[in-house]
């Protein structure tokens, strides 16, 4: 997809408001060079900086990796480089996660980083897979609503999106972090599905309100990140059909499009407990 094409989709979309800012920012005639993402690196108050605060620098990639070093995360973590492939709407889209989620990027970068180091000689991990599939497919969802995030760990799809899809709307939040997915909402599709991980937070008293700055949220994630006993698993993931935010598709509002089982699926019954019983 066109870079003119793709930008008017995203910023038609309401799946990342967030990110709307930066894209008006670049210049919609082509595909933003390294050094246009660069300006908007040295334009951000608070710094962009790697986990060894090294500051971020978005380079051209144009060739594999020949060692270990050179690879996507870990010439990220050792130099502050990330790569970026020409005319790459999945690479552009990374770029603008790291603007949006700044700390949580390079916390999930050292991690990816020491993963891989273990990885070279055990194979890959659990935990690695993890990393990666949030960082490509992740949203944060903060509640403010533990019955709220009940019904979603449960996957009451209809209760959740349909019957409480106002009070969906005034007590959670999701933010998209993972850039693939991130790239599929040029193109929804029933069947786009997040990997969630839920915050349960009251609503913010500091600001008396219930919007969280992104700095906020970013910090949100960052807790996450930081935590050595999450991330492990790509079972921990609370699964997220996309098209079912309320306020995000249009062809949610009528109950019928929550009672596709193929996509918004009924949690599995713990088989176990049933003969136990």
């Amino acid at each position: 997809m066109s870079f003119q094409e793709g930008r008017k989709r995203l910023l038609a979309s309401n799946f990342c408001e967030e990110l709307k800012d930066f894209l008006r920012r670049l210049d919609s005639t082509d595909w933003p060079s390294c050094e246009s993402l660069n300006s908007l690196v040295s334009e951000q108050r608070q710094a962009i900086v790697n986990a060894n605060g090294i500051d971020i620098q978005f380079v051209p990639q144009y060739e594999k990796p020949k060692v270990f070093e050179t690879g996507f995360e870990q010439r990220a973590f050792l130099s502050g480089e990330v790569q970026v492939r020409p005319e790459s709407w999945h690479d552009v889209l990374n770029a603008l996660t790291w603007l949006l989620f700044p700390r949580s990027k390079a916390a999930l970068n050292a991690r990816h980083y020491k993963v891989l180091e273990t990885d070279q000689s055990l194979g890959r991990s659990p935990e690695g897979d993890a990393l990666t599939l949030f960082d490509e497919e992740g949203v944060l969802v903060i509640s403010r609503n533990v019955e709220l995030t009940r019904l979603l760990t449960e996957f009451r799809w209809v209760e959740l999106f349909y019957e409480r899809r106002e009070e969906v709307k005034s007590h959670m939040s999701f933010y998209i972090f993972g850039h693939a997915l991130l790239e599929k909402t040029m193109n929804p599709y029933v069947g786009m599905t997040g990997k969630a991980m839920i915050v349960n937070q009251p609503y913010n008293l500091r600001h008396g309100s219930l919007i969280e700055t992104q700095v906020e949220v970013d910090n949100a994630l960052l807790r996450l990140v930081s935590n050595q006993n999450t991330f492990t698993s790509g079972r921990e993931f609370s699964p997220l059909p996309m098209l079912g935010l309320p306020g995000c598709w249009n062809g949610n509002e009528k109950v019928d499009f929550y009672l596709n089982e193929s996509y918004f699926r009924p949690k599995k019954m713990n088989l176990g407990l049933l003969n136990k019983n």
